[in-house]
């Protein structure tokens, strides 16, 4: 097999659970390849989440703990697997959102940052931005609006908006429909001997939760929320949320469509995630930043040449090992035919695991500020120093929509010990060496 073109589609918010009839296509490509059911993003915010698939490292370890933060430095965006890509022959492309600069509240035009995020290892770049900061920031969207005389019309229908609102245009002319259209066009133009990768990175179905059209979903037939009352106002929220999954999934049949048409399909891999979940309501939240399943927990696919595609007895492949955005560096490397970079990264091939000729996760680990969580076969424990050490611990086999907090409860103080030290040894695995020098003074421990 010549190296496959790789496809990366990216989303925001997307849950797990929000995969299903509402988006054929997207289930097509899943049930085509292997579903990961215990998928995790390393940091449930968009900017720590991106930058630490980007770089196969933590937040401890690249620096970026929140939205709003400082960039990475040179020697870090060198290392992103998209420049490996390039060194291995591909050309790569962005089309839509990345996060890993941070405009907002700037004012700034950041189709001005094509050369800074060049160096992130893109070739092409064609950057839009959420809807939110795309009402004060122009990007590509802006732009194209502009042209049109229509962003006026957009930024005051932003600003005025209720929640949830009709979007004011039609689907191809919304933001995710801009994305899409873009993303389609690189792939029918592209006419390089050599292949591609492209990061298609919708914004949708991050807030506001506005898209074109009437609403396909009734309310009705949503599920109650985990963890919080019933009303007519969440189920109507999650219904347009489901609106604006099944947009994003209505490009991405059209990119498959026109893969075909081109004789790209048998020979490209689609990956498919999101950067976080959304508690959409659970609980009684509505945001990201938190160790639920529903935020932390993501969508995640592998699809196409090289993929494992099903079971023993002949069925979609849906594999219950534990998976990490990590995973994504090695995995999308290691389809490429590239050559894993120097730096150790705690990430591992997901087809090699999926082949048996790997070991799979014993636990997965995620964090945001000074809150880690640990998740193991069957247990959750999230701890916080600031916020009196042990937060959650979730018996996961039992109660998997984790409505039973276990921490402080008596009886489970030598699961919940026993967890802290994991993450404990984790943390310090991760963040902390020797050098070769010191390696016989200290004694049978890990040379940096």
């Amino acid at each position: 097999m010549t190296q496959p073109n790789i496809i990366l589609i990216m989303t925001d918010h997307f849950r797990r659970d929000a995969l299903g009839k509402s988006t054929p296509n997207l289930m097509a490509l899943a049930n085509a390849g292997t579903r990961f059911e215990n998928g995790y993003c390393n940091s449930p915010l968009c900017g720590p989440s991106r930058v630490s698939l980007i770089t196969g490292l933590y937040p401890s370890q690249h620096g970026v703990s929140g939205n709003q933060a400082e960039n990475i430095h040179n020697d870090l965006r060198d290392d992103t697997f998209m420049n490996h890509l390039q060194d291995a022959g591909y050309y790569t492309a962005l089309v839509g959102k990345h996060h890993y600069i941070d405009r907002y509240g700037l004012h700034v035009d950041t189709t001005d940052d094509k050369e800074e995020l060049q160096r992130y290892g893109f070739d092409h770049v064609f950057v839009v931005l959420d809807d939110g900061e795309n009402g004060h920031n122009d990007d590509e969207y802006t732009h194209f609006l502009r042209k049109q005389g229509r962003l006026e019309a957009f930024r005051e229908a932003l600003a005025n908006r209720d929640d949830p609102f009709k979007h004011p245009f039609e689907p191809d002319d919304s933001a995710d429909g801009f994305i899409g259209l873009n993303g389609i066009r690189f792939v029918q133009d592209y006419d390089r001997d050599q292949p591609f990768y492209l990061n298609l990175s919708f914004v949708g179905p991050h807030p506001p939760l506005w898209h074109p059209g009437e609403s396909a979903h009734d309310p009705e037939a949503m599920d109650a929320p985990i963890g919080a009352p019933d009303d007519p106002k969440t189920r109507l929220r999650r219904a347009h949320y489901m609106d604006k999954c099944a947009l994003i999934d209505r490009y991405v049949g059209q990119l498959v469509e026109t893969l075909k048409a081109r004789g790209l399909f048998e020979n490209t891999v689609i990956i498919f995630t999101s950067d976080h979940g959304d508690n959409l309501g659970d609980y009684g939240i509505w945001d990201k930043r938190y160790f639920y399943e529903l935020s932390v927990g993501v969508p995640l696919f592998l699809s196409g040449a090289g993929i494992p595609t099903s079971e023993r007895h002949n069925g979609p492949r849906v594999s219950k090992v534990l998976a990490s955005h990590h995973d994504l560096y090695a995995t999308i490397l290691t389809l490429a035919g590239a050559a894993q970079p120097a730096r150790k990264r705690p990430g591992r091939d997901l087809v090699a695991i999926l082949n048996g000729d790997a070991p799979p996760h014993d636990a997965v680990y995620a964090e945001l500020a000074t809150s880690a969580m640990i998740r193991t076969a069957g247990w959750k424990l999230v701890f916080d120093p600031e916020q009196g050490g042990v937060r959650y611990l979730f018996n996961l086999s039992v109660d998997p929509h984790e409505q039973q907090n276990l921490a402080g409860v008596a009886g489970y103080e030598q699961i919940a010990l026993d967890l802290v030290g994991r993450l404990l040894a984790h943390r310090i695995r991760q963040t902390q060496y020797t050098h070769i020098k010191e390696e016989q003074r200290l004694q049978h421990v890990r040379v940096g």
